[in-house]
């Protein structure tokens, strides 16, 4: 089955290959899993390797096919993808395998055997999971916390100021991922970004961390003046947001004073969106 469900485009020489992960969805607070992976995509030049059939993995009217019409005519039409992405990493000891999907709506079981299989096949050596998190944290923040199956890992994640992570709740995908890991003996690790619970959208901040760890773990480089222009401009409009309004300054106050222990829990500021207080460019 695995087999069938799988369209390789390239096999290419692998050389000690590491598996980063990333999906969209509910473990994608922040944005920070997928635009990680997709900017790594974009400024290393990866290259298409393979891809998964979406078709039992997904619910199509929750993921709907995007299409292009012209004049008239269907010109595309685009289901979502599982896809895989291949970079040769000539200075470091590892390749990189990146996969950028939708969290599957069903079958993650199967979905994890699949992708097993394909890790033994390509000879994967590590897997590393990327997700992101809604948190009491600020935006001038970029918090990251860690899982690891190997006691080596603990001291990275010390030395580099990761949290470890102590949690018990609802999952993701990402556990089953993990908790195969440990049956077939293949190294396991994940990073996960935490975003403010005031900020929708993409957390740069934090993406730039992330994007900054993986390259000092597998030892490449990686150019970041666009996120960091980007973040920037964010840091300018919000500190002129700040300024002008006390509701959003109170808020974050708040915030401050549950993390210290000076706030309870129950009376933590309700949930407000920074985005409701940025005009319009053309305003």
């Amino acid at each position: 089955m695995s087999e069938d469900l799988v369209t390789s485009y390239q096999m290419p020489p692998l050389h000690n290959p590491i598996l980063i992960v990333g999906f969209g969805g509910w473990s994608n607070g922040g944005n920070i899993a997928l635009k990680s992976i997709d900017y790594i995509i974009q400024k290393k030049g990866a290259t298409l390797m393979a891809e998964i059939d979406p078709d039992p993995f997904y619910q199509f009217t929750q993921n709907r096919p995007v299409i292009t019409i012209r004049e008239g005519r269907l010109q595309d039409l685009n289901l979502k993808r599982i896809s895989f992405y291949f970079w040769s990493n000539k200075k470091g000891e590892n390749d990189l395998i990146l996969l950028k999907a939708e969290e599957p709506d069903y079958r993650w079981p199967t979905f994890a055997q699949i992708l097993f299989h394909l890790c033994k096949q390509w000879g994967v050596s590590l897997i590393m999971s990327l997700g992101g998190m809604y948190d009491d944290v600020l935006h001038t923040e970029a918090i990251v916390s860690g899982i690891y199956s190997l006691g080596e890992w603990k001291e990275v994640f010390i030395k580099k100021d990761i949290h470890l992570i102590d949690y018990e709740g609802p999952s993701g995908i990402h556990s089953l991922i993990m908790q195969r890991a440990e049956k077939e003996s293949c190294p396991f690790v994940g990073l996960w970004g935490h975003s403010p619970l005031y900020l929708r959208g993409t957390n740069i901040k934090v993406v730039i961390r992330i994007i900054n760890l993986i390259a000092s773990f597998f030892d490449f480089s990686i150019a970041t003046h666009e996120l960091e222009g980007s973040l920037k401009e964010f840091d300018h409009q919000i500190g002129e947001i700040l300024e002008k309004n006390s509701e959003l300054r109170e808020h974050i106050e708040k915030i401050k004073k549950t993390r210290k222990g000076e706030l309870r829990k129950k009376d933590a500021p309700k949930i407000i969106n920074i985005k409701d207080f940025f005009r319009p460019k053309d305003s």
